[in-house]
């Protein structure tokens, strides 16, 4: 009987034999719709497959969440350790860590949940190992960091492979495409820009999606696969910083340290202070004071997501008496002079001191 991996495996031979152009673009396009919908098929049959969750579900909590994701033995739990008030076991063998461990660490006033998973192997996509769980968490934090050590620097690919696989894309913005579904009048294209795809193509890929009747708004010269993703429910968009540990016992010749590849030592605690702050500014935190009479709280800070305004700062915090604020006043950095009056549309800098009247 042929399995979803088999059947995989013959739409990619299809695809390789098929020379691409404006002919075939169409459909190749719903080859890789197939494979798309094939390989979410075979993640949703392994994840209701098996036991419980083994103690891998866990709650988030915090201003924000990381995942440390990496192969076995590369020093997460040391790394967690380090950085948050967890006590994650720590072994020289592989595996160590079974479950999900979170921590939290206190950074800028943030509070920002860490997880330390099983480590991640080649095939996790597919269910091996712990990949179902491990991928799991993975999706559902704000910011992935891959490590790895000195010794397992090639694996860095197989990483993103697997998270690619599973709908997870690294530093990527969210296509500009809207799908509304409608009950008739078949498939409409809007596009604000100049398609390389045909018209063709993008009604084949609703079709193939079992979407007869649909508004497509399209505000990007989107690629094949990027618009196939846009049709899949599961796709998630994160940044991702990658890792190196153990350079207290070489430097890679390999990578080249930058602000997006860091080199530390867990055990040595080198360069921990560089990772903390990678892991703010990837994260996009702002801290906003709130000033009281004539007192303002700089132990305190709100933390929000920058480019947040002011009124989304109103929406998430509980203060007395909010819904009688009409205005506000800004003091400090992002203040064009101290009690700049302004409205809730205002979007604060980091460190903005706010008196909300």
């Amino acid at each position: 009987m042929q399995t979803i991996d088999d059947r995989i495996s013959e739409i990619e031979d299809e695809i390789r034999k098929t020379p691409y152009h404006k002919g075939t673009e169409h459909h190749i396009g719903k080859l890789k719709a197939r494979i798309a919908k094939l390989k979410e098929e075979n993640f949703q049959k392994i994840s209701k497959g098996g036991g419980g969750g083994g103690g891998n579900a866990v709650a988030k909590t915090g201003d924000a969440s990381v995942v440390f994701v990496g192969p076995p033995s590369v020093g997460k739990s040391t790394l967690l350790n380090r950085l948050t008030n967890a006590r994650s076991k720590v072994g020289k063998y592989d595996f160590t860590t079974s479950n999900v461990v979170p921590g939290m660490m206190d950074y800028k006033g943030a509070k920002i949940q860490i997880f330390d998973i099983p480590g991640i192997i080649e095939g996790a996509a597919k269910g091996k190992g712990k990949g179902k769980e491990v991928l799991s968490v993975v999706r559902n934090t704000d910011l992935i960091v891959i490590m790895i050590d000195i010794k397992t620097i090639k694996k860095i690919g197989s990483i993103k492979k697997e998270l690619y696989e599973n709908g997870v894309r690294l530093d990527e913005k969210k296509p500009q495409v809207e799908i509304i579904k409608q009950f008739s009048r078949g498939i409409k294209v809007n596009s604000s820009t100049k398609l390389s795809l045909s018209y063709n193509t993008i009604k084949q890929l609703a079709l193939e999606f079992r979407l007869p009747n649909a508004e497509i708004i399209i505000k990007e010269d989107v690629s094949l696969d990027r618009l196939i993703d846009c049709f899949m429910t599961n796709r998630v968009y994160r940044p991702y910083i990658v890792i190196v540990n153990k350079t207290d016992l070489g430097k890679p010749k390999e990578l080249k340290e930058n602000d997006n590849i860091i080199f530390i030592s867990a055990q040595e605690n080198q360069n921990l202070e560089k990772l903390r702050e990678a892991i703010w500014e990837k994260l996009q935190l702002v801290r906003v004071y709130l000033k009281k009479d004539d007192e303002i709280d700089l132990q305190s800070p709100f933390i929000i997501k920058k480019d947040s305004s002011l009124k989304n700062l109103l929406e998430n915090i509980s203060i007395c008496d909010k819904e009688t604020f009409t205005k506000a006043k800004i003091f400090g950095l992002g203040a064009k002079y101290q009690g700049q009056e302004v409205s809730f549309n205002f979007v604060p800098q980091d460190e903005t001191v706010v008196q909300f009247l």
